[in-house]
């Protein structure tokens, strides 16, 4: 199993890919110009303040560098407790994640050939456009299961764009059928061997048809054929495929949390 260090960085390791970093006296600011809106776009991390004056005067650097509000915060093993304390009292907003990983010495299996999709890699505009049709779907149905109101389409182009400028490191796969998108996954693998899959979604009008447990298999070999050892996979806590990753040999190894500033 892996340590909740090991979890926290390869999470941060991964969002920060590509990225403009920006080493502040008490944390790390990630920049991605391509999605400087998006909570993944901006996003501060290592924070290693000790008292609540060095975390003000954290946050107040961040909002002059963004010349705008202070960008969502990410937790890991050393940060102080305090300092989730504190953005509690400033109404800041706690979001979490459940990692699930998958170990070393435990295969996935892929379903095999004459599943009828075929799978590419996403590298064209038209690849991107097709992931922005699904994760348009993706943001409609979390949406209204959360009852909030809809995101704007822009929102879904700048989640797109934030993942296509993490860079060639980060690999992502549609699964088509007649041409048309069905599904997508995204994988990578850390400094320190550990693989990570992100962005599970499949068409609604294919579910149950495994496509999924394919993407899946597909992935974690990839990631395998590039080196990685245990394999991790985050899932919302109130969401349903946490079930089907603990199904495929996933185990619950750590819950990842990040606070976002007050809306």
């Amino acid at each position: 199993m892996l340590s909740d260090e090991a979890v926290t960085r390869a999470v941060e390791q991964f969002w920060s890919s590509s990225g403009q970093l920006d080493r502040l006296d008490g944390g790390l600011l990630v920049r991605h110009q391509a999605a400087p809106t998006h909570p993944l776009g901006t996003f501060l991390c290592r924070v290693r303040v000790q008292t609540v004056a060095e975390l003000d005067t954290l946050v107040g650097d961040v909002s002059d560098l963004l010349a705008g509000p202070a960008a969502r915060v990410l937790v890991d093993p050393a940060t102080a407790p305090f300092v989730e304390a504190e953005l509690t009292v400033l109404d800041w907003l706690l979001e979490t994640q459940l990692q699930l990983v998958l170990p070393a010495t435990e295969a996935l299996a892929h379903p095999g050939d004459g599943l009828g999709w075929e799978f590419v890699v996403v590298r064209t505009d038209d690849h991107w456009a097709a992931v922005v049709e699904l994760f348009r779907l993706d943001h409609v149905e979390e949406d209204r299961r959360l009852g909030r109101p809809a995101r704007q389409p822009g929102a879904t182009a700048e989640a797109v764009a934030l993942r296509r400028a993490l860079g060639e490191e980060v690999e992502y796969l549609l699964a088509q059928q007649d041409g048309r998108p069905i599904g997508c996954i995204a994988s990578w693998v850390g400094e320190e061997g550990v693989g990570l899959i992100e962005d599970v979604f499949v068409h609604p009008d294919h579910r149950g048809r495994r496509v999924a447990t394919a993407l899946l298999g597909l992935a974690v070999g990839r990631v395998r054929a590039r080196g990685a050892g245990p394999v991790l996979i985050g899932a919302e806590p109130g969401d349903t495929p946490k079930k089907l990753y603990a199904t495929l040999g996933f185990r619950p190894t750590a819950v990842t949390r990040s606070w976002s500033p007050p809306t």
